[in-house]
């Protein structure tokens, strides 16, 4: 990938290059087969081999534009950045050739700009929720990336609010058109611009308080819960209307599906962790002094510190843990930290008949 990254400048220069010189032999024979405007613009536009080399003009200049934006907003991209774009991009670049097929006989070069214009903001949406992720391994938060990320996501919010309004608007005056689609593509980029937002707010609190924010984690679960939520209610309402006019949708299925299975699986991981944090001091035990000087190793594997203070309790398993540290544990998976045992849940009569009140549910 380093090696690609290092040959993408030249590629594109070459890219580039080539295009112009396309692109201004189209125009100069048009202007010296016509001599008016006019008339050099209709053939241009009649013409298919000029409409695709005007095009791909239109491509290189919206690259150029995305890679100074991408500098202002974010400056140098890390290579994880850079491998997300294009596993994501190729993505988007085929459901794209999947939706073409539904809406066939409405594509034309304005559907084509839209497209585009989408898988555009869609990169940006991708970088900054990349760079919101990478605040956790940063020391602080510098005054640059804050107005940086403060701008962005002015910006984008502006163009994903006006896009909606806009497909709505067009879908409204002329019914059912490929609009619908930019309409709930939009829709959820809102989704995933909302949810990168409390996220970025979040990590900006936590890193105030010294990465000491024991509650940040089940903010952080209760979101993701939400944002998975809300895109299943667009994708559900996208699939009702798209196969009232037209057909099955196919170019969602995976988001649907991939969505689906996060929220079934954090819906699952709650009600775990529900189970497990009930009469927590119950369950698990509190060390006493006594046990705790008959230990060889006192250290919390979680939080890498000494066991001090009241507040440590004891797994089925018989290791020992910071209270605090057991329950930021218990919300993100519901295992022994040290030897990774879940014992199964019983009900209340086992346990009763069994004598195992120290049970993990």
């Amino acid at each position: 990938m380093a090696d690609y990254m290092q040959s993408n400048v030249p590629r594109l220069a070459v890219y580039g290059i080539a295009t112009t010189v396309l692109t201004a032999g189209v125009i100069v024979s048009a202007f010296m087969q016509h001599q008016y405007f006019y008339t050099a613009c209709v053939q241009l536009a009649q013409s298919s081999a000029s409409m695709m080399v005007l095009a791909n003009m239109g491509i290189l200049l919206t690259i150029l534009l995305g890679k100074l934006l991408v500098r202002i907003f974010f400056g140098q991209l890390r290579t994880i950045e850079v491998e997300h774009l294009y596993e994501q991009g190729w993505f988007a670049v085929t459901e794209t050739c999947l939706a073409l097929t539904i809406f066939r006989d409405e594509f034309d070069a304005a559907t084509l700009t839209l497209f585009v214009f989408l898988l555009f903001c869609k990169v940006f949406h991708w970088i900054m929720e990349d760079r919101v992720s990478f605040m956790e391994q940063q020391p602080r938060l510098s005054k640059l990336f804050i107005a940086r990320m403060g701008s962005l996501a002015m910006l984008l919010a502006f163009v994903d609010m006006f896009m909606l309004a806009y497909a709505v608007r067009v879908t409204r005056m002329y019914g059912a058109t490929m609009m619908i689609v930019f309409g709930f593509e939009y829709a959820l980029l809102l989704v995933h611009f909302h949810s990168t937002s409390v996220k970025f707010v979040l990590n900006a609190i936590d890193m105030r308080r010294d990465g000491e924010w024991e509650e940040k984690a089940s903010y952080v679960f209760y979101l993701e819960m939400l944002t998975d939520l809300a895109k299943l209610i667009v994708y559900v309402g996208f699939i009702v209307v798209l196969m009232t006019f037209y057909g099955l949708p196919l170019h969602i299925l995976r988001d649907v599906y991939m969505t689906t299975r996060s929220f079934v699986n954090k819906c699952r991981d709650w009600v775990r962790y529900r189970r497990a944090m009930q009469n927590m001091h119950l369950r698990y035990p509190t060390v006493s002094e006594e046990e705790l000087e008959q230990m060889s190793d006192r250290t919390c594997i979680i939080c890498r510190e000494d066991m001090n203070g009241p507040a440590r309790q004891k797994l089925p398993c018989g290791h020992v843990f910071h209270f605090n540290c057991l329950r930021s544990w218990l919300e993100r998976q519901q295992s022994c930290p040290t030897c990774r045992h879940t014992p199964a849940a019983t009900s209340g009569v086992e346990r009763g008949r069994n004598g195992r009140a120290d049970s993990w549910y």
